[in-house]
C-alpha cells in the first residue's frame, strides 16, 4: 500500500511539473514548493547529521581549545548566519565566509577542470582515432574541429569586454557566432534527452496504474 501511494503522490507531483507547459498555475506553484522544501529539508538533514555534528560540534566539544581550525570554521559559520538579519552592519560581515568559500571553490574548480578534465581530453584528442577506418589526415581534422569549436564557444562566453560592453569585430566575431551555434545546438540535444527521460518515466507510471486497474 505504501509503495502504491508513493507512485500515486509521484505521478501527481509529475503530472503537476508537466502543466507548467502550459502556463503556470497552482497546481505547478504547490508541487514546486513540495519538491524546493522536500529538497532543502533532506539538504539540511544530511549537513547536520553527516557533517556537522560528526565533523565540527562533536570535536569542539572534546577538546574546543585543541581545534584551532574548527574554531575557524565554526566562526565562518556563524558570521555567514548573520546574511540572514536585517542590519546591514551585521550583514556585511557575512561577506566575509562568502568569499572565502566562492574564491577557494573556484579555484579548486579551475585547477581541478584544467588538470582532471581538459588536460586529460586534449592528450586523449591527441592519441584518439575518431576514424579507425579512415585515412590519419581525417583524425586530425576531427581533433583540430574540435579544439576549434572549445576555442569559439569560451570567446563566445566572454564576448563582451566588462567595461565597455563591445563586441568582438572581424575574425573574433566569426568565432563568438561559431561558438553560439555550437552552444544552441548542444542545450538542444541536452533539452530533447531531458524531455524524452521525462515522457518515457510518464509512459511507464502510466503503465503501472493501467497493470494495476488490471488486476
Amino acid at each position: 500500500m505504501s509503495d502504491t501511494l508513493g507512485m500515486i503522490a509521484a505521478a501527481l507531483l509529475t503530472l503537476a511539473i508537466l502543466t507548467r507547459v502550459w502556463r503556470v498555475n497552482i497546481s505547478f506553484r504547490i508541487a514546486e514548493y513540495i519538491l524546493l522544501g522536500v529538497l532543502a529539508g533532506y539538504v539540511a538533514a544530511v549537513a547536520l547529521r553527516d557533517v556537522l555534528f560528526p565533523g565540527l560540534l562533536t570535536p569542539l566539544l572534546a577538546d574546543p581549545l585543541g581545534q584551532p581550525v574548527l574554531l575557524f570554521s565554526l566562526l565562518m559559520a556563524l558570521l555567514l548566519g548573520l546574511r540572514f538579519v536585517t542590519d546591514s552592519a551585521l550583514r556585511n560581515l557575512g561577506l566575509l565566509p562568502l568569499g572565502i568559500l566562492l574564491g577557494a571553490g573556484g579555484a579548486l574548480a579551475l585547477a581541478g577542470a584544467a588538470r582532471g578534465t581538459l588536460a586529460p581530453q586534449l592528450l586523449a584528442a591527441s592519441e584518439l582515432s575518431f576514424f579507425p577506418a579512415g585515412p590519419d589526415w581525417l583524425s586530425i581534422l576531427a581533433v583540430l574541429v574540435s579544439t576549434l569549436v572549445t576555442v569559439a564557444v569560451l570567446i563566445f562566453l566572454f564576448q563582451r569586454q566588462p567595461d565597455t560592453g563591445a563586441m568582438p569585430k572581424g575574425w573574433l566575431k566569426s568565432l563568438s557566432y561559431l561558438g553560439y551555434l555550437a552552444v544552441m545546438i548542444a542545450l538542444g540535444a541536452l533539452l530533447a534527452s531531458t524531455a524524452g527521460a521525462r515522457v518515457v518515466l510518464l509512459i511507464d507510471r502510466v503503465q503501472y496504474f493501467l497493470d494495476l486497474l488490471r488486476f
